[in-house]
């Protein structure tokens, strides 16, 4: 090679090397040459194989993506998660099914979820797996949507995550699930399928203390009859005057002001006036009210309150007051032993008056996670809900106490109340 071409070679190819030298460096740039190759198409490959499709059949595979994967990624997320459900939420048994007879584990960052129910097919059945699937997931801000628009996209999607097309059987189960990682993607589907999602649709929302005083569920609530209320947390009503007085205390005592004390006179005594003459029926699980006995704990509007033995006594016996004057009072106590539902589970007390519905969050007084309250916007779903109730009242493991009956049964079980109210000062020996 003459001195032009060797000059021109290695202005080229930016080295510098002599002509005895040149082989070995275009040796040496071959191999680095094949080795960049090699690496970006290794590089290809591995982004090739993140972004591909997956695809899940059958319930094995798809229980343990479910139950791994999925559900690892929602609840380990250091930034909040956004999701998208199109699917009736109340039939998914793959969701129900998860974690079994245990709530859903606390997130590492809020999840807020926009999911499907259907109307149309809201039975019993379905009443019972969406109040199931609420408790179960407690920790979730859901916003539930009439999906009858929309009910066959079948789709999952978390934002900047995944997105997922689903097949399901007549029974509720996944068949098969296409799983795409591709986030150009899945921000493509995430932004159509929210599109799907109209307000005017929405069917439950999660609500604040604030928002629920604004909406008038503290005030306009109480201001028709016929009262449905399922309590899973002690028992607020009734209360005599003295023990009033102690819940505005705590309320000082758990940072509440003056408006606190303001709303919460102007509701007992809302209440007070109310009981003695409307219809109420409460239902209450028999190990709650056995619970409630032992330790004297509810919640009155936001406030935790613990009644002390005597507090109990009183309470006890200004509702069965309240009582003899007005007949229209039942007490409907669910044999929780004899159902599959998992009494641990019933985390939301029910507020119902056949206009008006809402759900609060016991757990979230707690765990400072999760919404408060539900609101039940839709008259139909309230209707559907008024029902369900007035139907369990049939059911053999749901038993009846009139308001007539409750000084009998009092005086017949005083013993066994005694002891068990007395289990709380034994308990708080150890």
């Amino acid at each position: 090679m003459n001195q032009d071409l060797f000059d021109d070679f290695c202005s080229e190819f930016e080295i510098e090397t002599t002509p005895v030298q040149l082989q070995n460096c275009i040796n040496l740039l071959l191999k680095n040459t094949f080795k960049a190759t090699l690496e970006s198409q290794d590089k290809k490959t591995s982004d090739k194989q993140k972004n591909q499709t997956e695809v899940f059949i059958g319930q094995s595979d798809i229980s343990n993506f479910i139950n791994s994967t999925f559900f690892e990624i929602i609840m380990n997320s250091t930034e909040p998660i956004e999701m998208l459900c199109t699917m009736d939420v109340s039939r998914l048994v793959s969701f129900l099914n998860y974690n079994t007879n245990n709530v859903c584990p606390r997130p590492t960052s809020q999840i807020f979820a926009k999911v499907g129910l259907s109307l149309d097919t809201m039975d019993d059945k379905a009443l019972l797996n969406l109040y199931y699937f609420i408790n179960k997931y407690h920790n979730v801000f859901f916003d539930f949507f009439d999906n009858s628009t929309f009910k066959e996209s079948n789709l999952i999607v978390i934002k900047n995550k995944m997105a997922i097309l689903a097949s399901l059987n007549s029974n509720g189960n996944f068949e098969m699930l296409s799983v795409i990682t591709d986030l150009e993607k899945v921000d493509a589907i995430f932004t159509n399928t929210s599109s799907l999602f109209k307000m005017n649709h929405l069917l439950i929302l999660p609500m604040t203390s604030k928002e629920m005083v604004m909406g008038g569920y503290r005030s306009n609530f109480y201001a028709l009859n016929n009262y449905q209320i399922f309590l899973a947390k002690g028992f607020e009503y009734l209360l005599p005057q003295n023990l009033i007085d102690s819940v505005v205390k705590a309320a000082y005592e758990q940072g509440y002001d003056g408006s606190m004390e303001k709303m919460l006179r102007k509701l007992l005594g809302l209440w007070e006036e109310l009981f003695n003459y409307e219809t109420l029926d409460f239902f209450m699980m028999k190990t709650d009210l056995i619970k409630y006995l032992e330790d004297g704990e509810f919640y009155c509007t936001d406030i935790i309150y613990r009644m002390s033995i005597e507090e109990r006594k009183a309470h006890i016996e200004r509702v069965i007051e309240i009582c003899d004057l007005n007949p229209k009072i039942n007490f409907y106590i669910i044999e929780d032993e004899t159902i599959s539902y998992p009494n641990k589970h019933a985390l939301f007390s029910i507020y119902n008056n056949n206009s008006k519905l809402f759900l609060k969050n016991t757990k979230s007084f707690y765990d400072s996670i999760g919404p408060q309250f539900y609101g039940v916007l839709n008259e139909n779903l309230i209707e559907k809900i008024s029902m369900g109730m007035e139907s369990l009242k049939k059911a053999n493991c749901c038993y009846h106490f009139s308001a007539s009956s409750l000084r009998e049964f009092k005086e017949k079980y005083r013993v066994m109340i005694d002891r068990i109210m007395s289990l709380s000062e034994i308990n708080n020996m150890f």
